[in-house]
């Protein structure tokens, strides 16, 4: 079934902070750094993959990693509590007969408004879809199907839900709807394996558990109004980033898989947990290699053929040469027209946590993380490790080259290639760091370039917002914006045209901070984030506009408070949408009293550099007694603006935002 996602690749190979990176002192401005012998000295830290030969060694190497951290408990630290999760019954769905539509297709960005993405031509996974007609979106624990073509919302289909799991994310391609759902399982806490039923003792008790696991769904939407399930998917582990270029959809997955039948102490004596260990150390000593494998089934809706085994062969399994932990981070490349049809797949036994895509490159990144427990009064230096993964294939996905960084990443922003060039900005202190250490902290732009089967640092700069840590990023072409903070907001203008010499060329100081910033223009950005006091105390959501035509002098030309405590668009692009053709930005706000929410909702507002920031509207939607409904998402089709929240869906004339119509979920 697998075909070796990373042909060459291997292993996650050992991840080295970076050294002796030199950095600027605190009175220094933040400058281009590396010597001739500190590059040498990183690109002989970045590191490199290497495979396994197939399950003998695989399975070798897997049970030796899994008794380095086996426990009385089971797998990982500390005496978790585990539910059993009842395994997914059939899918319910809207069946019936497919019909084309009769109108002609309507055209993204002309005539309704696509998924804020970070890259053009990069699709990904958000909560609400549409072709300009048709809304796809998930409420209430379902997605729902609203014809809003003639501006009043009306449900076409009863609400799908995949039995068992929990839709997160859509992806709309064509007539298939792409169903990305959480299918159960502890998630992200250390993995315990099945329940034992060999082993029978008054000291030890089995312990039921199921992997993390996600589910696939495939929607044939050619007739809206009678969804046709194509087929389900299920898949170990959870959700890091999937992303769809063309045809083709790529979902990196990351979880514990092992299947090994563990146990726990049935009490709190002594002897219960060496007897629980014990029988633990063997099971994992006995397990084989199809234990750690994440597994895949798929059902096809329409032939009733349901296929079960391994994601991923051994050979296709990549292992650290350094310990990383048990996880397993799979890839797998799919089909989107053909029934999500496995094109190629493979699995790394590490952790992923950021996925970041180009129209030809994926890259995840995996932080070092250090125990916060045992970090004492110093924050840590850290560092992330980064994979590159070639998808100029739309068939496969291949191993390209591994690097390092220093410090953690904030979110998937915080990468961007341009010319071959991976462009990151990253934080010497993690964010749970809360120390008193002002100047403990500073932020930096390293650019990589492959070489070799490694990233190799080809230039960097430092010393941005020391004391600070990066609230936003953004690439741009030959530019980067950064966001630092503590008591106030310097926006750093990164130059990057020479990618061996990185410089910063301006930087502003305003209070408060952005949290995402959306360009809407030629040298023209939005930030949404914070306002704050002289002393750095939050006081609610505010929006700027920024004119960056001159990299040397940043200038804030607007400003605008929203009477908003918090906005999902600070935490989520997503929830931003941009609608140039009537320079509108609408994101979602929320208000909060002393008992509840007091106000929520979605502000729609004029932004130009001549008139600033002007309010038009405030969209609201009617909440049902005791429940807590935010708007979540907005979107333009023809002349409405189609508002999403867990209560329903709601249309507002695209001009004033006057209200044209609503739907609740329930």
């Amino acid at each position: 079934m697998a075909r070796g996602v990373m042909a060459a690749m291997g292993a996650v190979a050992a991840v080295a902070a970076l050294g002796t990176a030199c950095s600027a002192t605190a009175e220094q401005p933040p400058s281009a750094a590396g010597s001739a012998a500190e590059h040498a000295a990183a690109a002989a830290a970045a590191p490199g993959l290497v495979r396994y030969g197939g399950c003998a060694r695989f399975a070798a190497d897997a049970r030796a990693r899994t008794l380095r951290v086996t426990t009385a408990w089971g797998i990982g630290a500390g005496p978790p509590v585990y539910d059993a999760v009842a395994p997914a019954a059939a899918d319910r769905a809207a069946v019936g007969a497919a019909g084309a539509r009769e109108s002609a297709p309507l055209r993204e960005g002309v005539d309704f408004s696509g998924t804020n993405v970070q890259e053009a031509g990069v699709d990904e996974p958000d909560m609400v879809e549409t072709d300009g007609r048709v809304v796809y979106a998930i409420a209430d624990g379902a997605v729902r199907f609203t014809d809003v073509g003639d501006g009043t919302p009306r449900a076409l289909a009863p609400p799908f839900t995949p039995d068992g799991a929990t839709p997160t994310g859509l992806l709309l391609h064509g007539d298939r709807l792409v169903v990305i759902a959480d299918g159960g399982g502890p998630g992200g806490v250390p993995a315990m394996g099945r329940g034992a039923t060999i082993i029978q003792s008054d000291v030890i008790a089995p312990v039921p558990w199921t992997p993390p696991s996600t589910v696939l769904v495939e929607l044939d939407v050619a007739d809206p109004a009678h969804p046709r399930l194509v087929t389900r998917t299920t898949v170990d582990g959870g959700v890091v980033g999937a992303r769809r270029t063309g045809d083709t959809l790529r979902v990196v997955l990351s979880g514990a898989t092992q299947r090994i039948p563990l146990t726990r102490p049935a009490d709190g004596s002594r002897s219960a947990e060496r007897a629980a260990e014990r029988a633990n150390r063997r099971a994992v000593e006995r397990a084989r290699a199809g234990a750690w494998l994440p597994r895949m089934r798929v059902r096809n809706a329409e032939t009733g053929i349901v296929t079960t085994g391994p994601a991923v062969g051994c050979a296709a399994v990549s292992r650290p040469t350094r310990f990383a932990g048990v996880g397993m981070l799979t890839v797998l490349t799919m089909d989107v027209p053909n029934g999500l049809r496995l094109l190629d797949s493979d699995a790394v036994m590490s952790d992923g946590d950021l996925v970041y895509a180009s129209a030809t490159g994926l890259y995840i990144a995996t932080p070092r993380w250090v125990d916060p427990a045992a970090a004492g009064d110093v924050p840590p230096r850290g560092s992330t490790l980064i994979h590159k993964l070639d998808t100029s294939d739309p068939s496969r996905t291949s191993y390209r080259a591994s690097g390092v960084v220093s410090g953690w990443l904030l979110d998937q922003f915080s990468m961007s290639e341009q010319d071959g060039h991976l462009r990151v900005a990253s934080t010497e202190e993690p964010d749970w760091w809360s120390g008193e250490d002002e100047g403990a902290s500073e932020s930096r732009v390293t650019v990589l370039a492959e070489s070799g089967g490694r990233l190799v640092r080809e230039g960097l700069v430092t010393g941005l917002g020391r004391g600070e840590r990066i609230h936003a990023v953004r690439f741009i072409g030959d530019r980067g914006y950064v966001v630092t903070f503590r008591q106030v907001d310097p926006l750093y203008v990164v130059d990057l045209a020479d990618p061996a010499h990185p410089a910063v060329r301006g930087e502003l100081k305003i209070p408060g901070f952005s949290s995402y910033l959306q360009p809407v223009g030629v040298d023209l950005l939005v930030g949404i984030g914070q306002s704050a006091t002289g002393q750095g105390r939050t006081t609610g959501t505010q929006v700027s506009l920024f004119d960056v035509s001159d990299p040397a002098a940043p200038r804030r030309i607007a400003q605008r408070d929203l009477d908003s405590d918090w906005s999902e668009a600070e935490s989520d692009h997503h929830a931003v949408m941009w609608w140039p053709a009537r320079r509108l930005l609408v994101v979602p706000v929320e208000r909060w009293s002393g008992v509840g929410p007091a106000a929520l909702g979605a502000v729609g507002l004029d932004v130009a550099p001549a008139t600033g920031i002007t309010p038009i509207a405030r969209v609201r939607h009617p909440a049902a007694a005791g429940a807590y409904d935010p708007v979540r998402r907005s979107l333009v089709a023809g002349d409405v603006l189609v508002t999403v929240s867990g209560g329903g869906v709601a249309t507002s004339d695209l001009a004033t935002l006057a209200p044209r119509g609503g739907l609740p979920s329930r």
